[in-house]
């Protein structure tokens, strides 16, 4: 009876074991099911996830490229905004006839828009029409009088060339050598070459930003005054400069008054669309402090358009506005120019300093642009994208800011080529030099005892040696921009 009961019980325990095996089975089966179902969700969820990052990817790359046309759809427009009675005014003066004086001058303070002026009526089909033979030279206060003629016969070489294929074969007349034979010439010869180019025809020719009356004396005799209709347009800040060229009283550009002040900042602010109704008198306000200088209003919107419009970002920027007013002395345009770099973001502002190390009204190449700065350091990470073309960017954030011109376009909106006004690079070189990012040693300006980490020298290269005592062993980058 006892070996029974024995018996059968070790059978029930067996039976328990073998039921709790299978229970234990079935819960890992269960687990394994749970297992294989939260992989799947993850593999699921993870090619959800990158799919939704692939896509963000594309729409921030899809912006950036549609920001960059945009920008450069920007540059390419090249009518200039407003002037309409200032162009009209000043060319009823050089259409008329005289033979006293066959030069016209327009008047005005840096940043009022003397270029911009001369440029919409250089442009203008009435005097294409006009004149049949146009140059235009940049002077500024660097001037040397074989640069301005090398590039009046730059400007006008194309059609030397083609007045060329009407020469007899075999003759070869005197100043029709071609481009690249002209720095071998001297100066007679250069005027000469221009003399016979402007003989008999009824020419434009601007001469941008002169500064000294000495600078005139040496340039005019190299073009001839045949009382045909001929004129050359100057355009300058010196009133002497004006009363030394020309008998005749100059065209005076004026600040501009409330109105059009608005306008022009409303143009490039709002770029055709409407000011919000909450931040225009705030917009208003703003532009009383640029006391109607037209540059200061164009920075100051380039500074505005990349901004929030609202209520609360455009009195933040009033704030600092009449911070500035209160704790500087300097003029107003100067305040609203060191406002706007103040408010460019740091990975832009060592290359817009760096527009400081070329000389006044200096033609810039934008490849050889972004190669220095690319080759400076200037350029954050960039990830997979090529260097330069991040810098290229850059420079067009610049240029939408309104602190960079673009100086020439391709036929697909591509910028070749860019300069900066003086006032700007005025500002490029003051921070620069706080900032120990560079120096500018020029005829005007030779440095002494200064430790400059980047050196450009703009006058010749003995007379910086001759006259310096500096210490050079902290120079890491050297510019010689003149010979």
């Amino acid at each position: 009876m006892h070996k029974r009961r024995t018996m059968l019980g070790r059978m029930l325990h067996a039976f328990e074991q073998v039921k709790l095996l299978h229970d234990v089975a079935e819960k890992i089966d269960s687990i394994k099911a749970s297992v294989n179902e939260i992989t799947e969700n993850k593999m699921k969820l993870t090619n959800v996830f990158q799919q939704e990052g692939e896509s963000s990817s594309a729409r921030e790359d899809e912006e950036r490229v549609l920001l960059l046309h945009k920008r450069r759809r920007n540059v390419e427009e090249h009518d200039v905004v407003g002037f309409v009675r200032e162009s009209k005014a000043v060319i009823q003066l050089l259409k008329e006839e005289t033979s006293q004086s066959n030069v016209v001058s327009i008047i005005g303070m840096g940043g009022l828009g003397k270029t911009t002026l001369a440029r919409k009526v250089y442009n203008g089909d009435e005097v294409k029409s006009y004149f049949k033979c146009r140059a235009w030279v940049y002077v500024s206060n660097e001037y040397r009088v074989k640069e301005l003629l090398l590039g009046l016969i730059k400007c006008l070489m194309p059609n030397a060339e083609n007045d060329n294929g009407k020469k007899k074969k075999g003759k070869k007349q005197k100043g029709r050598e071609k481009p690249g034979d002209l720095s071998n010439l001297d100066i007679d010869e250069l005027k000469l070459m221009v003399q016979n180019f402007l003989t008999k025809k009824r020419y434009l020719v601007v001469l941008d930003d002169l500064w000294k009356t000495q600078d005139w004396d040496e340039v005019q005799d190299a073009f001839p005054n045949d009382n045909n209709g001929s004129k050359i347009l100057i355009t300058s800040r010196l009133k002497e400069v004006e009363s030394h060229t020309s008998p005749y009283p100059p065209y005076y550009l004026q600040f501009l008054g409330d109105d059009e002040s608005w306008e022009l900042f409303s143009k490039n602010v709002f770029r055709g669309e409407e000011c919000p109704s909450d931040i225009e008198n705030l917009g208003k306000q703003m532009i009383k402090s640029c006391g109607g200088l037209p540059l200061s209003i164009v920075v100051l919107a380039g500074l505005m358009a990349n901004k929030r419009k609202s209520h609360r970002e455009w009195c933040r920027v009033v704030g600092h506005v009449n911070w500035y007013l209160t704790q500087d002395e300097s003029q107003v345009k100067d305040i609203v120019l060191k406002l706007s770099y103040d408010n460019l973001p740091t990975r832009l502002k060592p290359c817009f300093l760096y527009f400081g190390i070329y000389p006044e009204d200096f033609e810039i190449g934008v490849r050889s642009l972004l190669q220095k700065w690319v080759a400076e350091g200037f350029i954050q990470q960039t990830g997979t994208r090529n260097a330069e073309d991040v810098a290229e960017d850059y420079l067009y954030e610049l240029i939408d800011g309104s602190l960079v011109q673009a100086s020439r376009v391709n036929f697909n909106g591509d910028v070749k080529a860019c300069r900066i006004h003086d006032l700007l690079r005025d500002l490029c070189i003051s921070e620069s030099k706080e900032d120990n990012l560079f120096e500018v040693c020029t005829n005007n300006n030779i440095l002494e005892r200064s430790k400059p980490r980047r050196l450009a020298i703009q006058c010749g290269m003995h007379r910086y040696v001759s006259s310096s005592n500096n210490d050079h062993s902290c120079v890491r980058s050297l510019f010689c921009l003149y010979p």
